[in-house]
């Protein structure tokens, strides 16, 4: 697929989902174009001849226009990263792990300009224990960026832990079933049972794509991506996005998730 047509899927996915008047001076599909011109001003060779791209690509603007998208930031998320995969793999550019797209306000951009800064951070080390494959659920790494996935003998067996990155530390940890912990940091994180997603639960009664995790500005919201058995936050039904608190318990159909604010 040519770059053009990519470009032309994204003005019609930014079409269709964003049609509505912003009150940000940053509109959508100004920031979809400029993330397929920072990935190829980005792109590099490496020792095997591979054309070789960052992973992480952090959105910066004011924090009047990012708060004109704050209705649909999650929904943003998603189809700039969708869109920035897309790019990749039809390109043929190679990324270590998945690539990811993030909002943060920058106070020194006034509003209407806006900068996409990228870059490619390795995790340390990445140990994901066997017992864990298939069995209470399979841990992915969060965001490659921000976290490293290792085995520590502090923990039951199984379990994991995520230690942080010295760069940013995590607004929130969740605790999945079975005494998994995942930290979230700036970005957003897609939980369901298919093992593409950022976060895996291994339960029959979770959907493919269940439900997601926003996190901006030190606030973590959840929202439901159209489950079947739907989401709860404390035993209440999510209907569109809940911010999240210290201590609320999620349930995803029957798996049960504990949020815990840093």
């Amino acid at each position: 697929m040519a770059k053009g047509t990519v470009e032309r899927s994204i003005e019609n996915i930014f079409d269709g989902v964003f049609s509505r008047a912003f009150k940000s001076g940053v509109k959508p599909l100004q920031i979809g174009r400029r993330l397929l011109q920072v990935v190829d001003s980005e792109r590099d060779l490496d020792a095997q001849g591979r054309r070789v791209v960052p992973n992480s690509y952090l959105v910066q603007m004011s924090a009047a226009d990012r708060e004109g998208f704050a209705d649909l930031e999650g929904s943003l998320l998603q189809e700039l990263t969708a869109a920035l995969r897309e790019y990749i793999a039809t390109e043929g550019y190679h990324v270590e792990g998945k690539a990811r797209v993030a909002l943060r306000t920058n106070p020194d951009l006034r509003k209407g300009k806006f900068d996409i800064e990228s870059r490619t951070v390795m995790p340390d080390e990445v140990l994901v224990p066997s017992s864990t494959i298939g069995a209470v659920g399979s841990v992915p790494l969060p965001p490659r960026t921000l976290a490293t996935v290792v085995e520590t003998p502090e923990v039951n067996a199984g379990a994991l832990w995520v230690a942080p990155s010295s760069s940013d530390s995590p607004p929130a940890v969740l605790t999945l079933p079975g005494g998994q912990r995942i930290e979230l940091h700036e970005g957003h994180y897609v939980l369901g049972r298919h093992l593409e997603n950022d976060i895996v639960l291994n339960d029959t009664n979770v959907s493919r794509k269940h439900a997601e995790f926003v996190c901006a500005a030190g606030e973590v919201m959840v929202r439901d991506l159209g489950s079947t058995n739907g989401t709860k936050v404390n035993g209440v039904v999510v209907g569109g996005e809940q911010l999240l608190q210290h201590g609320d318990v999620i349930n995803f159909g029957t798996a049960q998730v504990t949020f815990e604010a840093s």
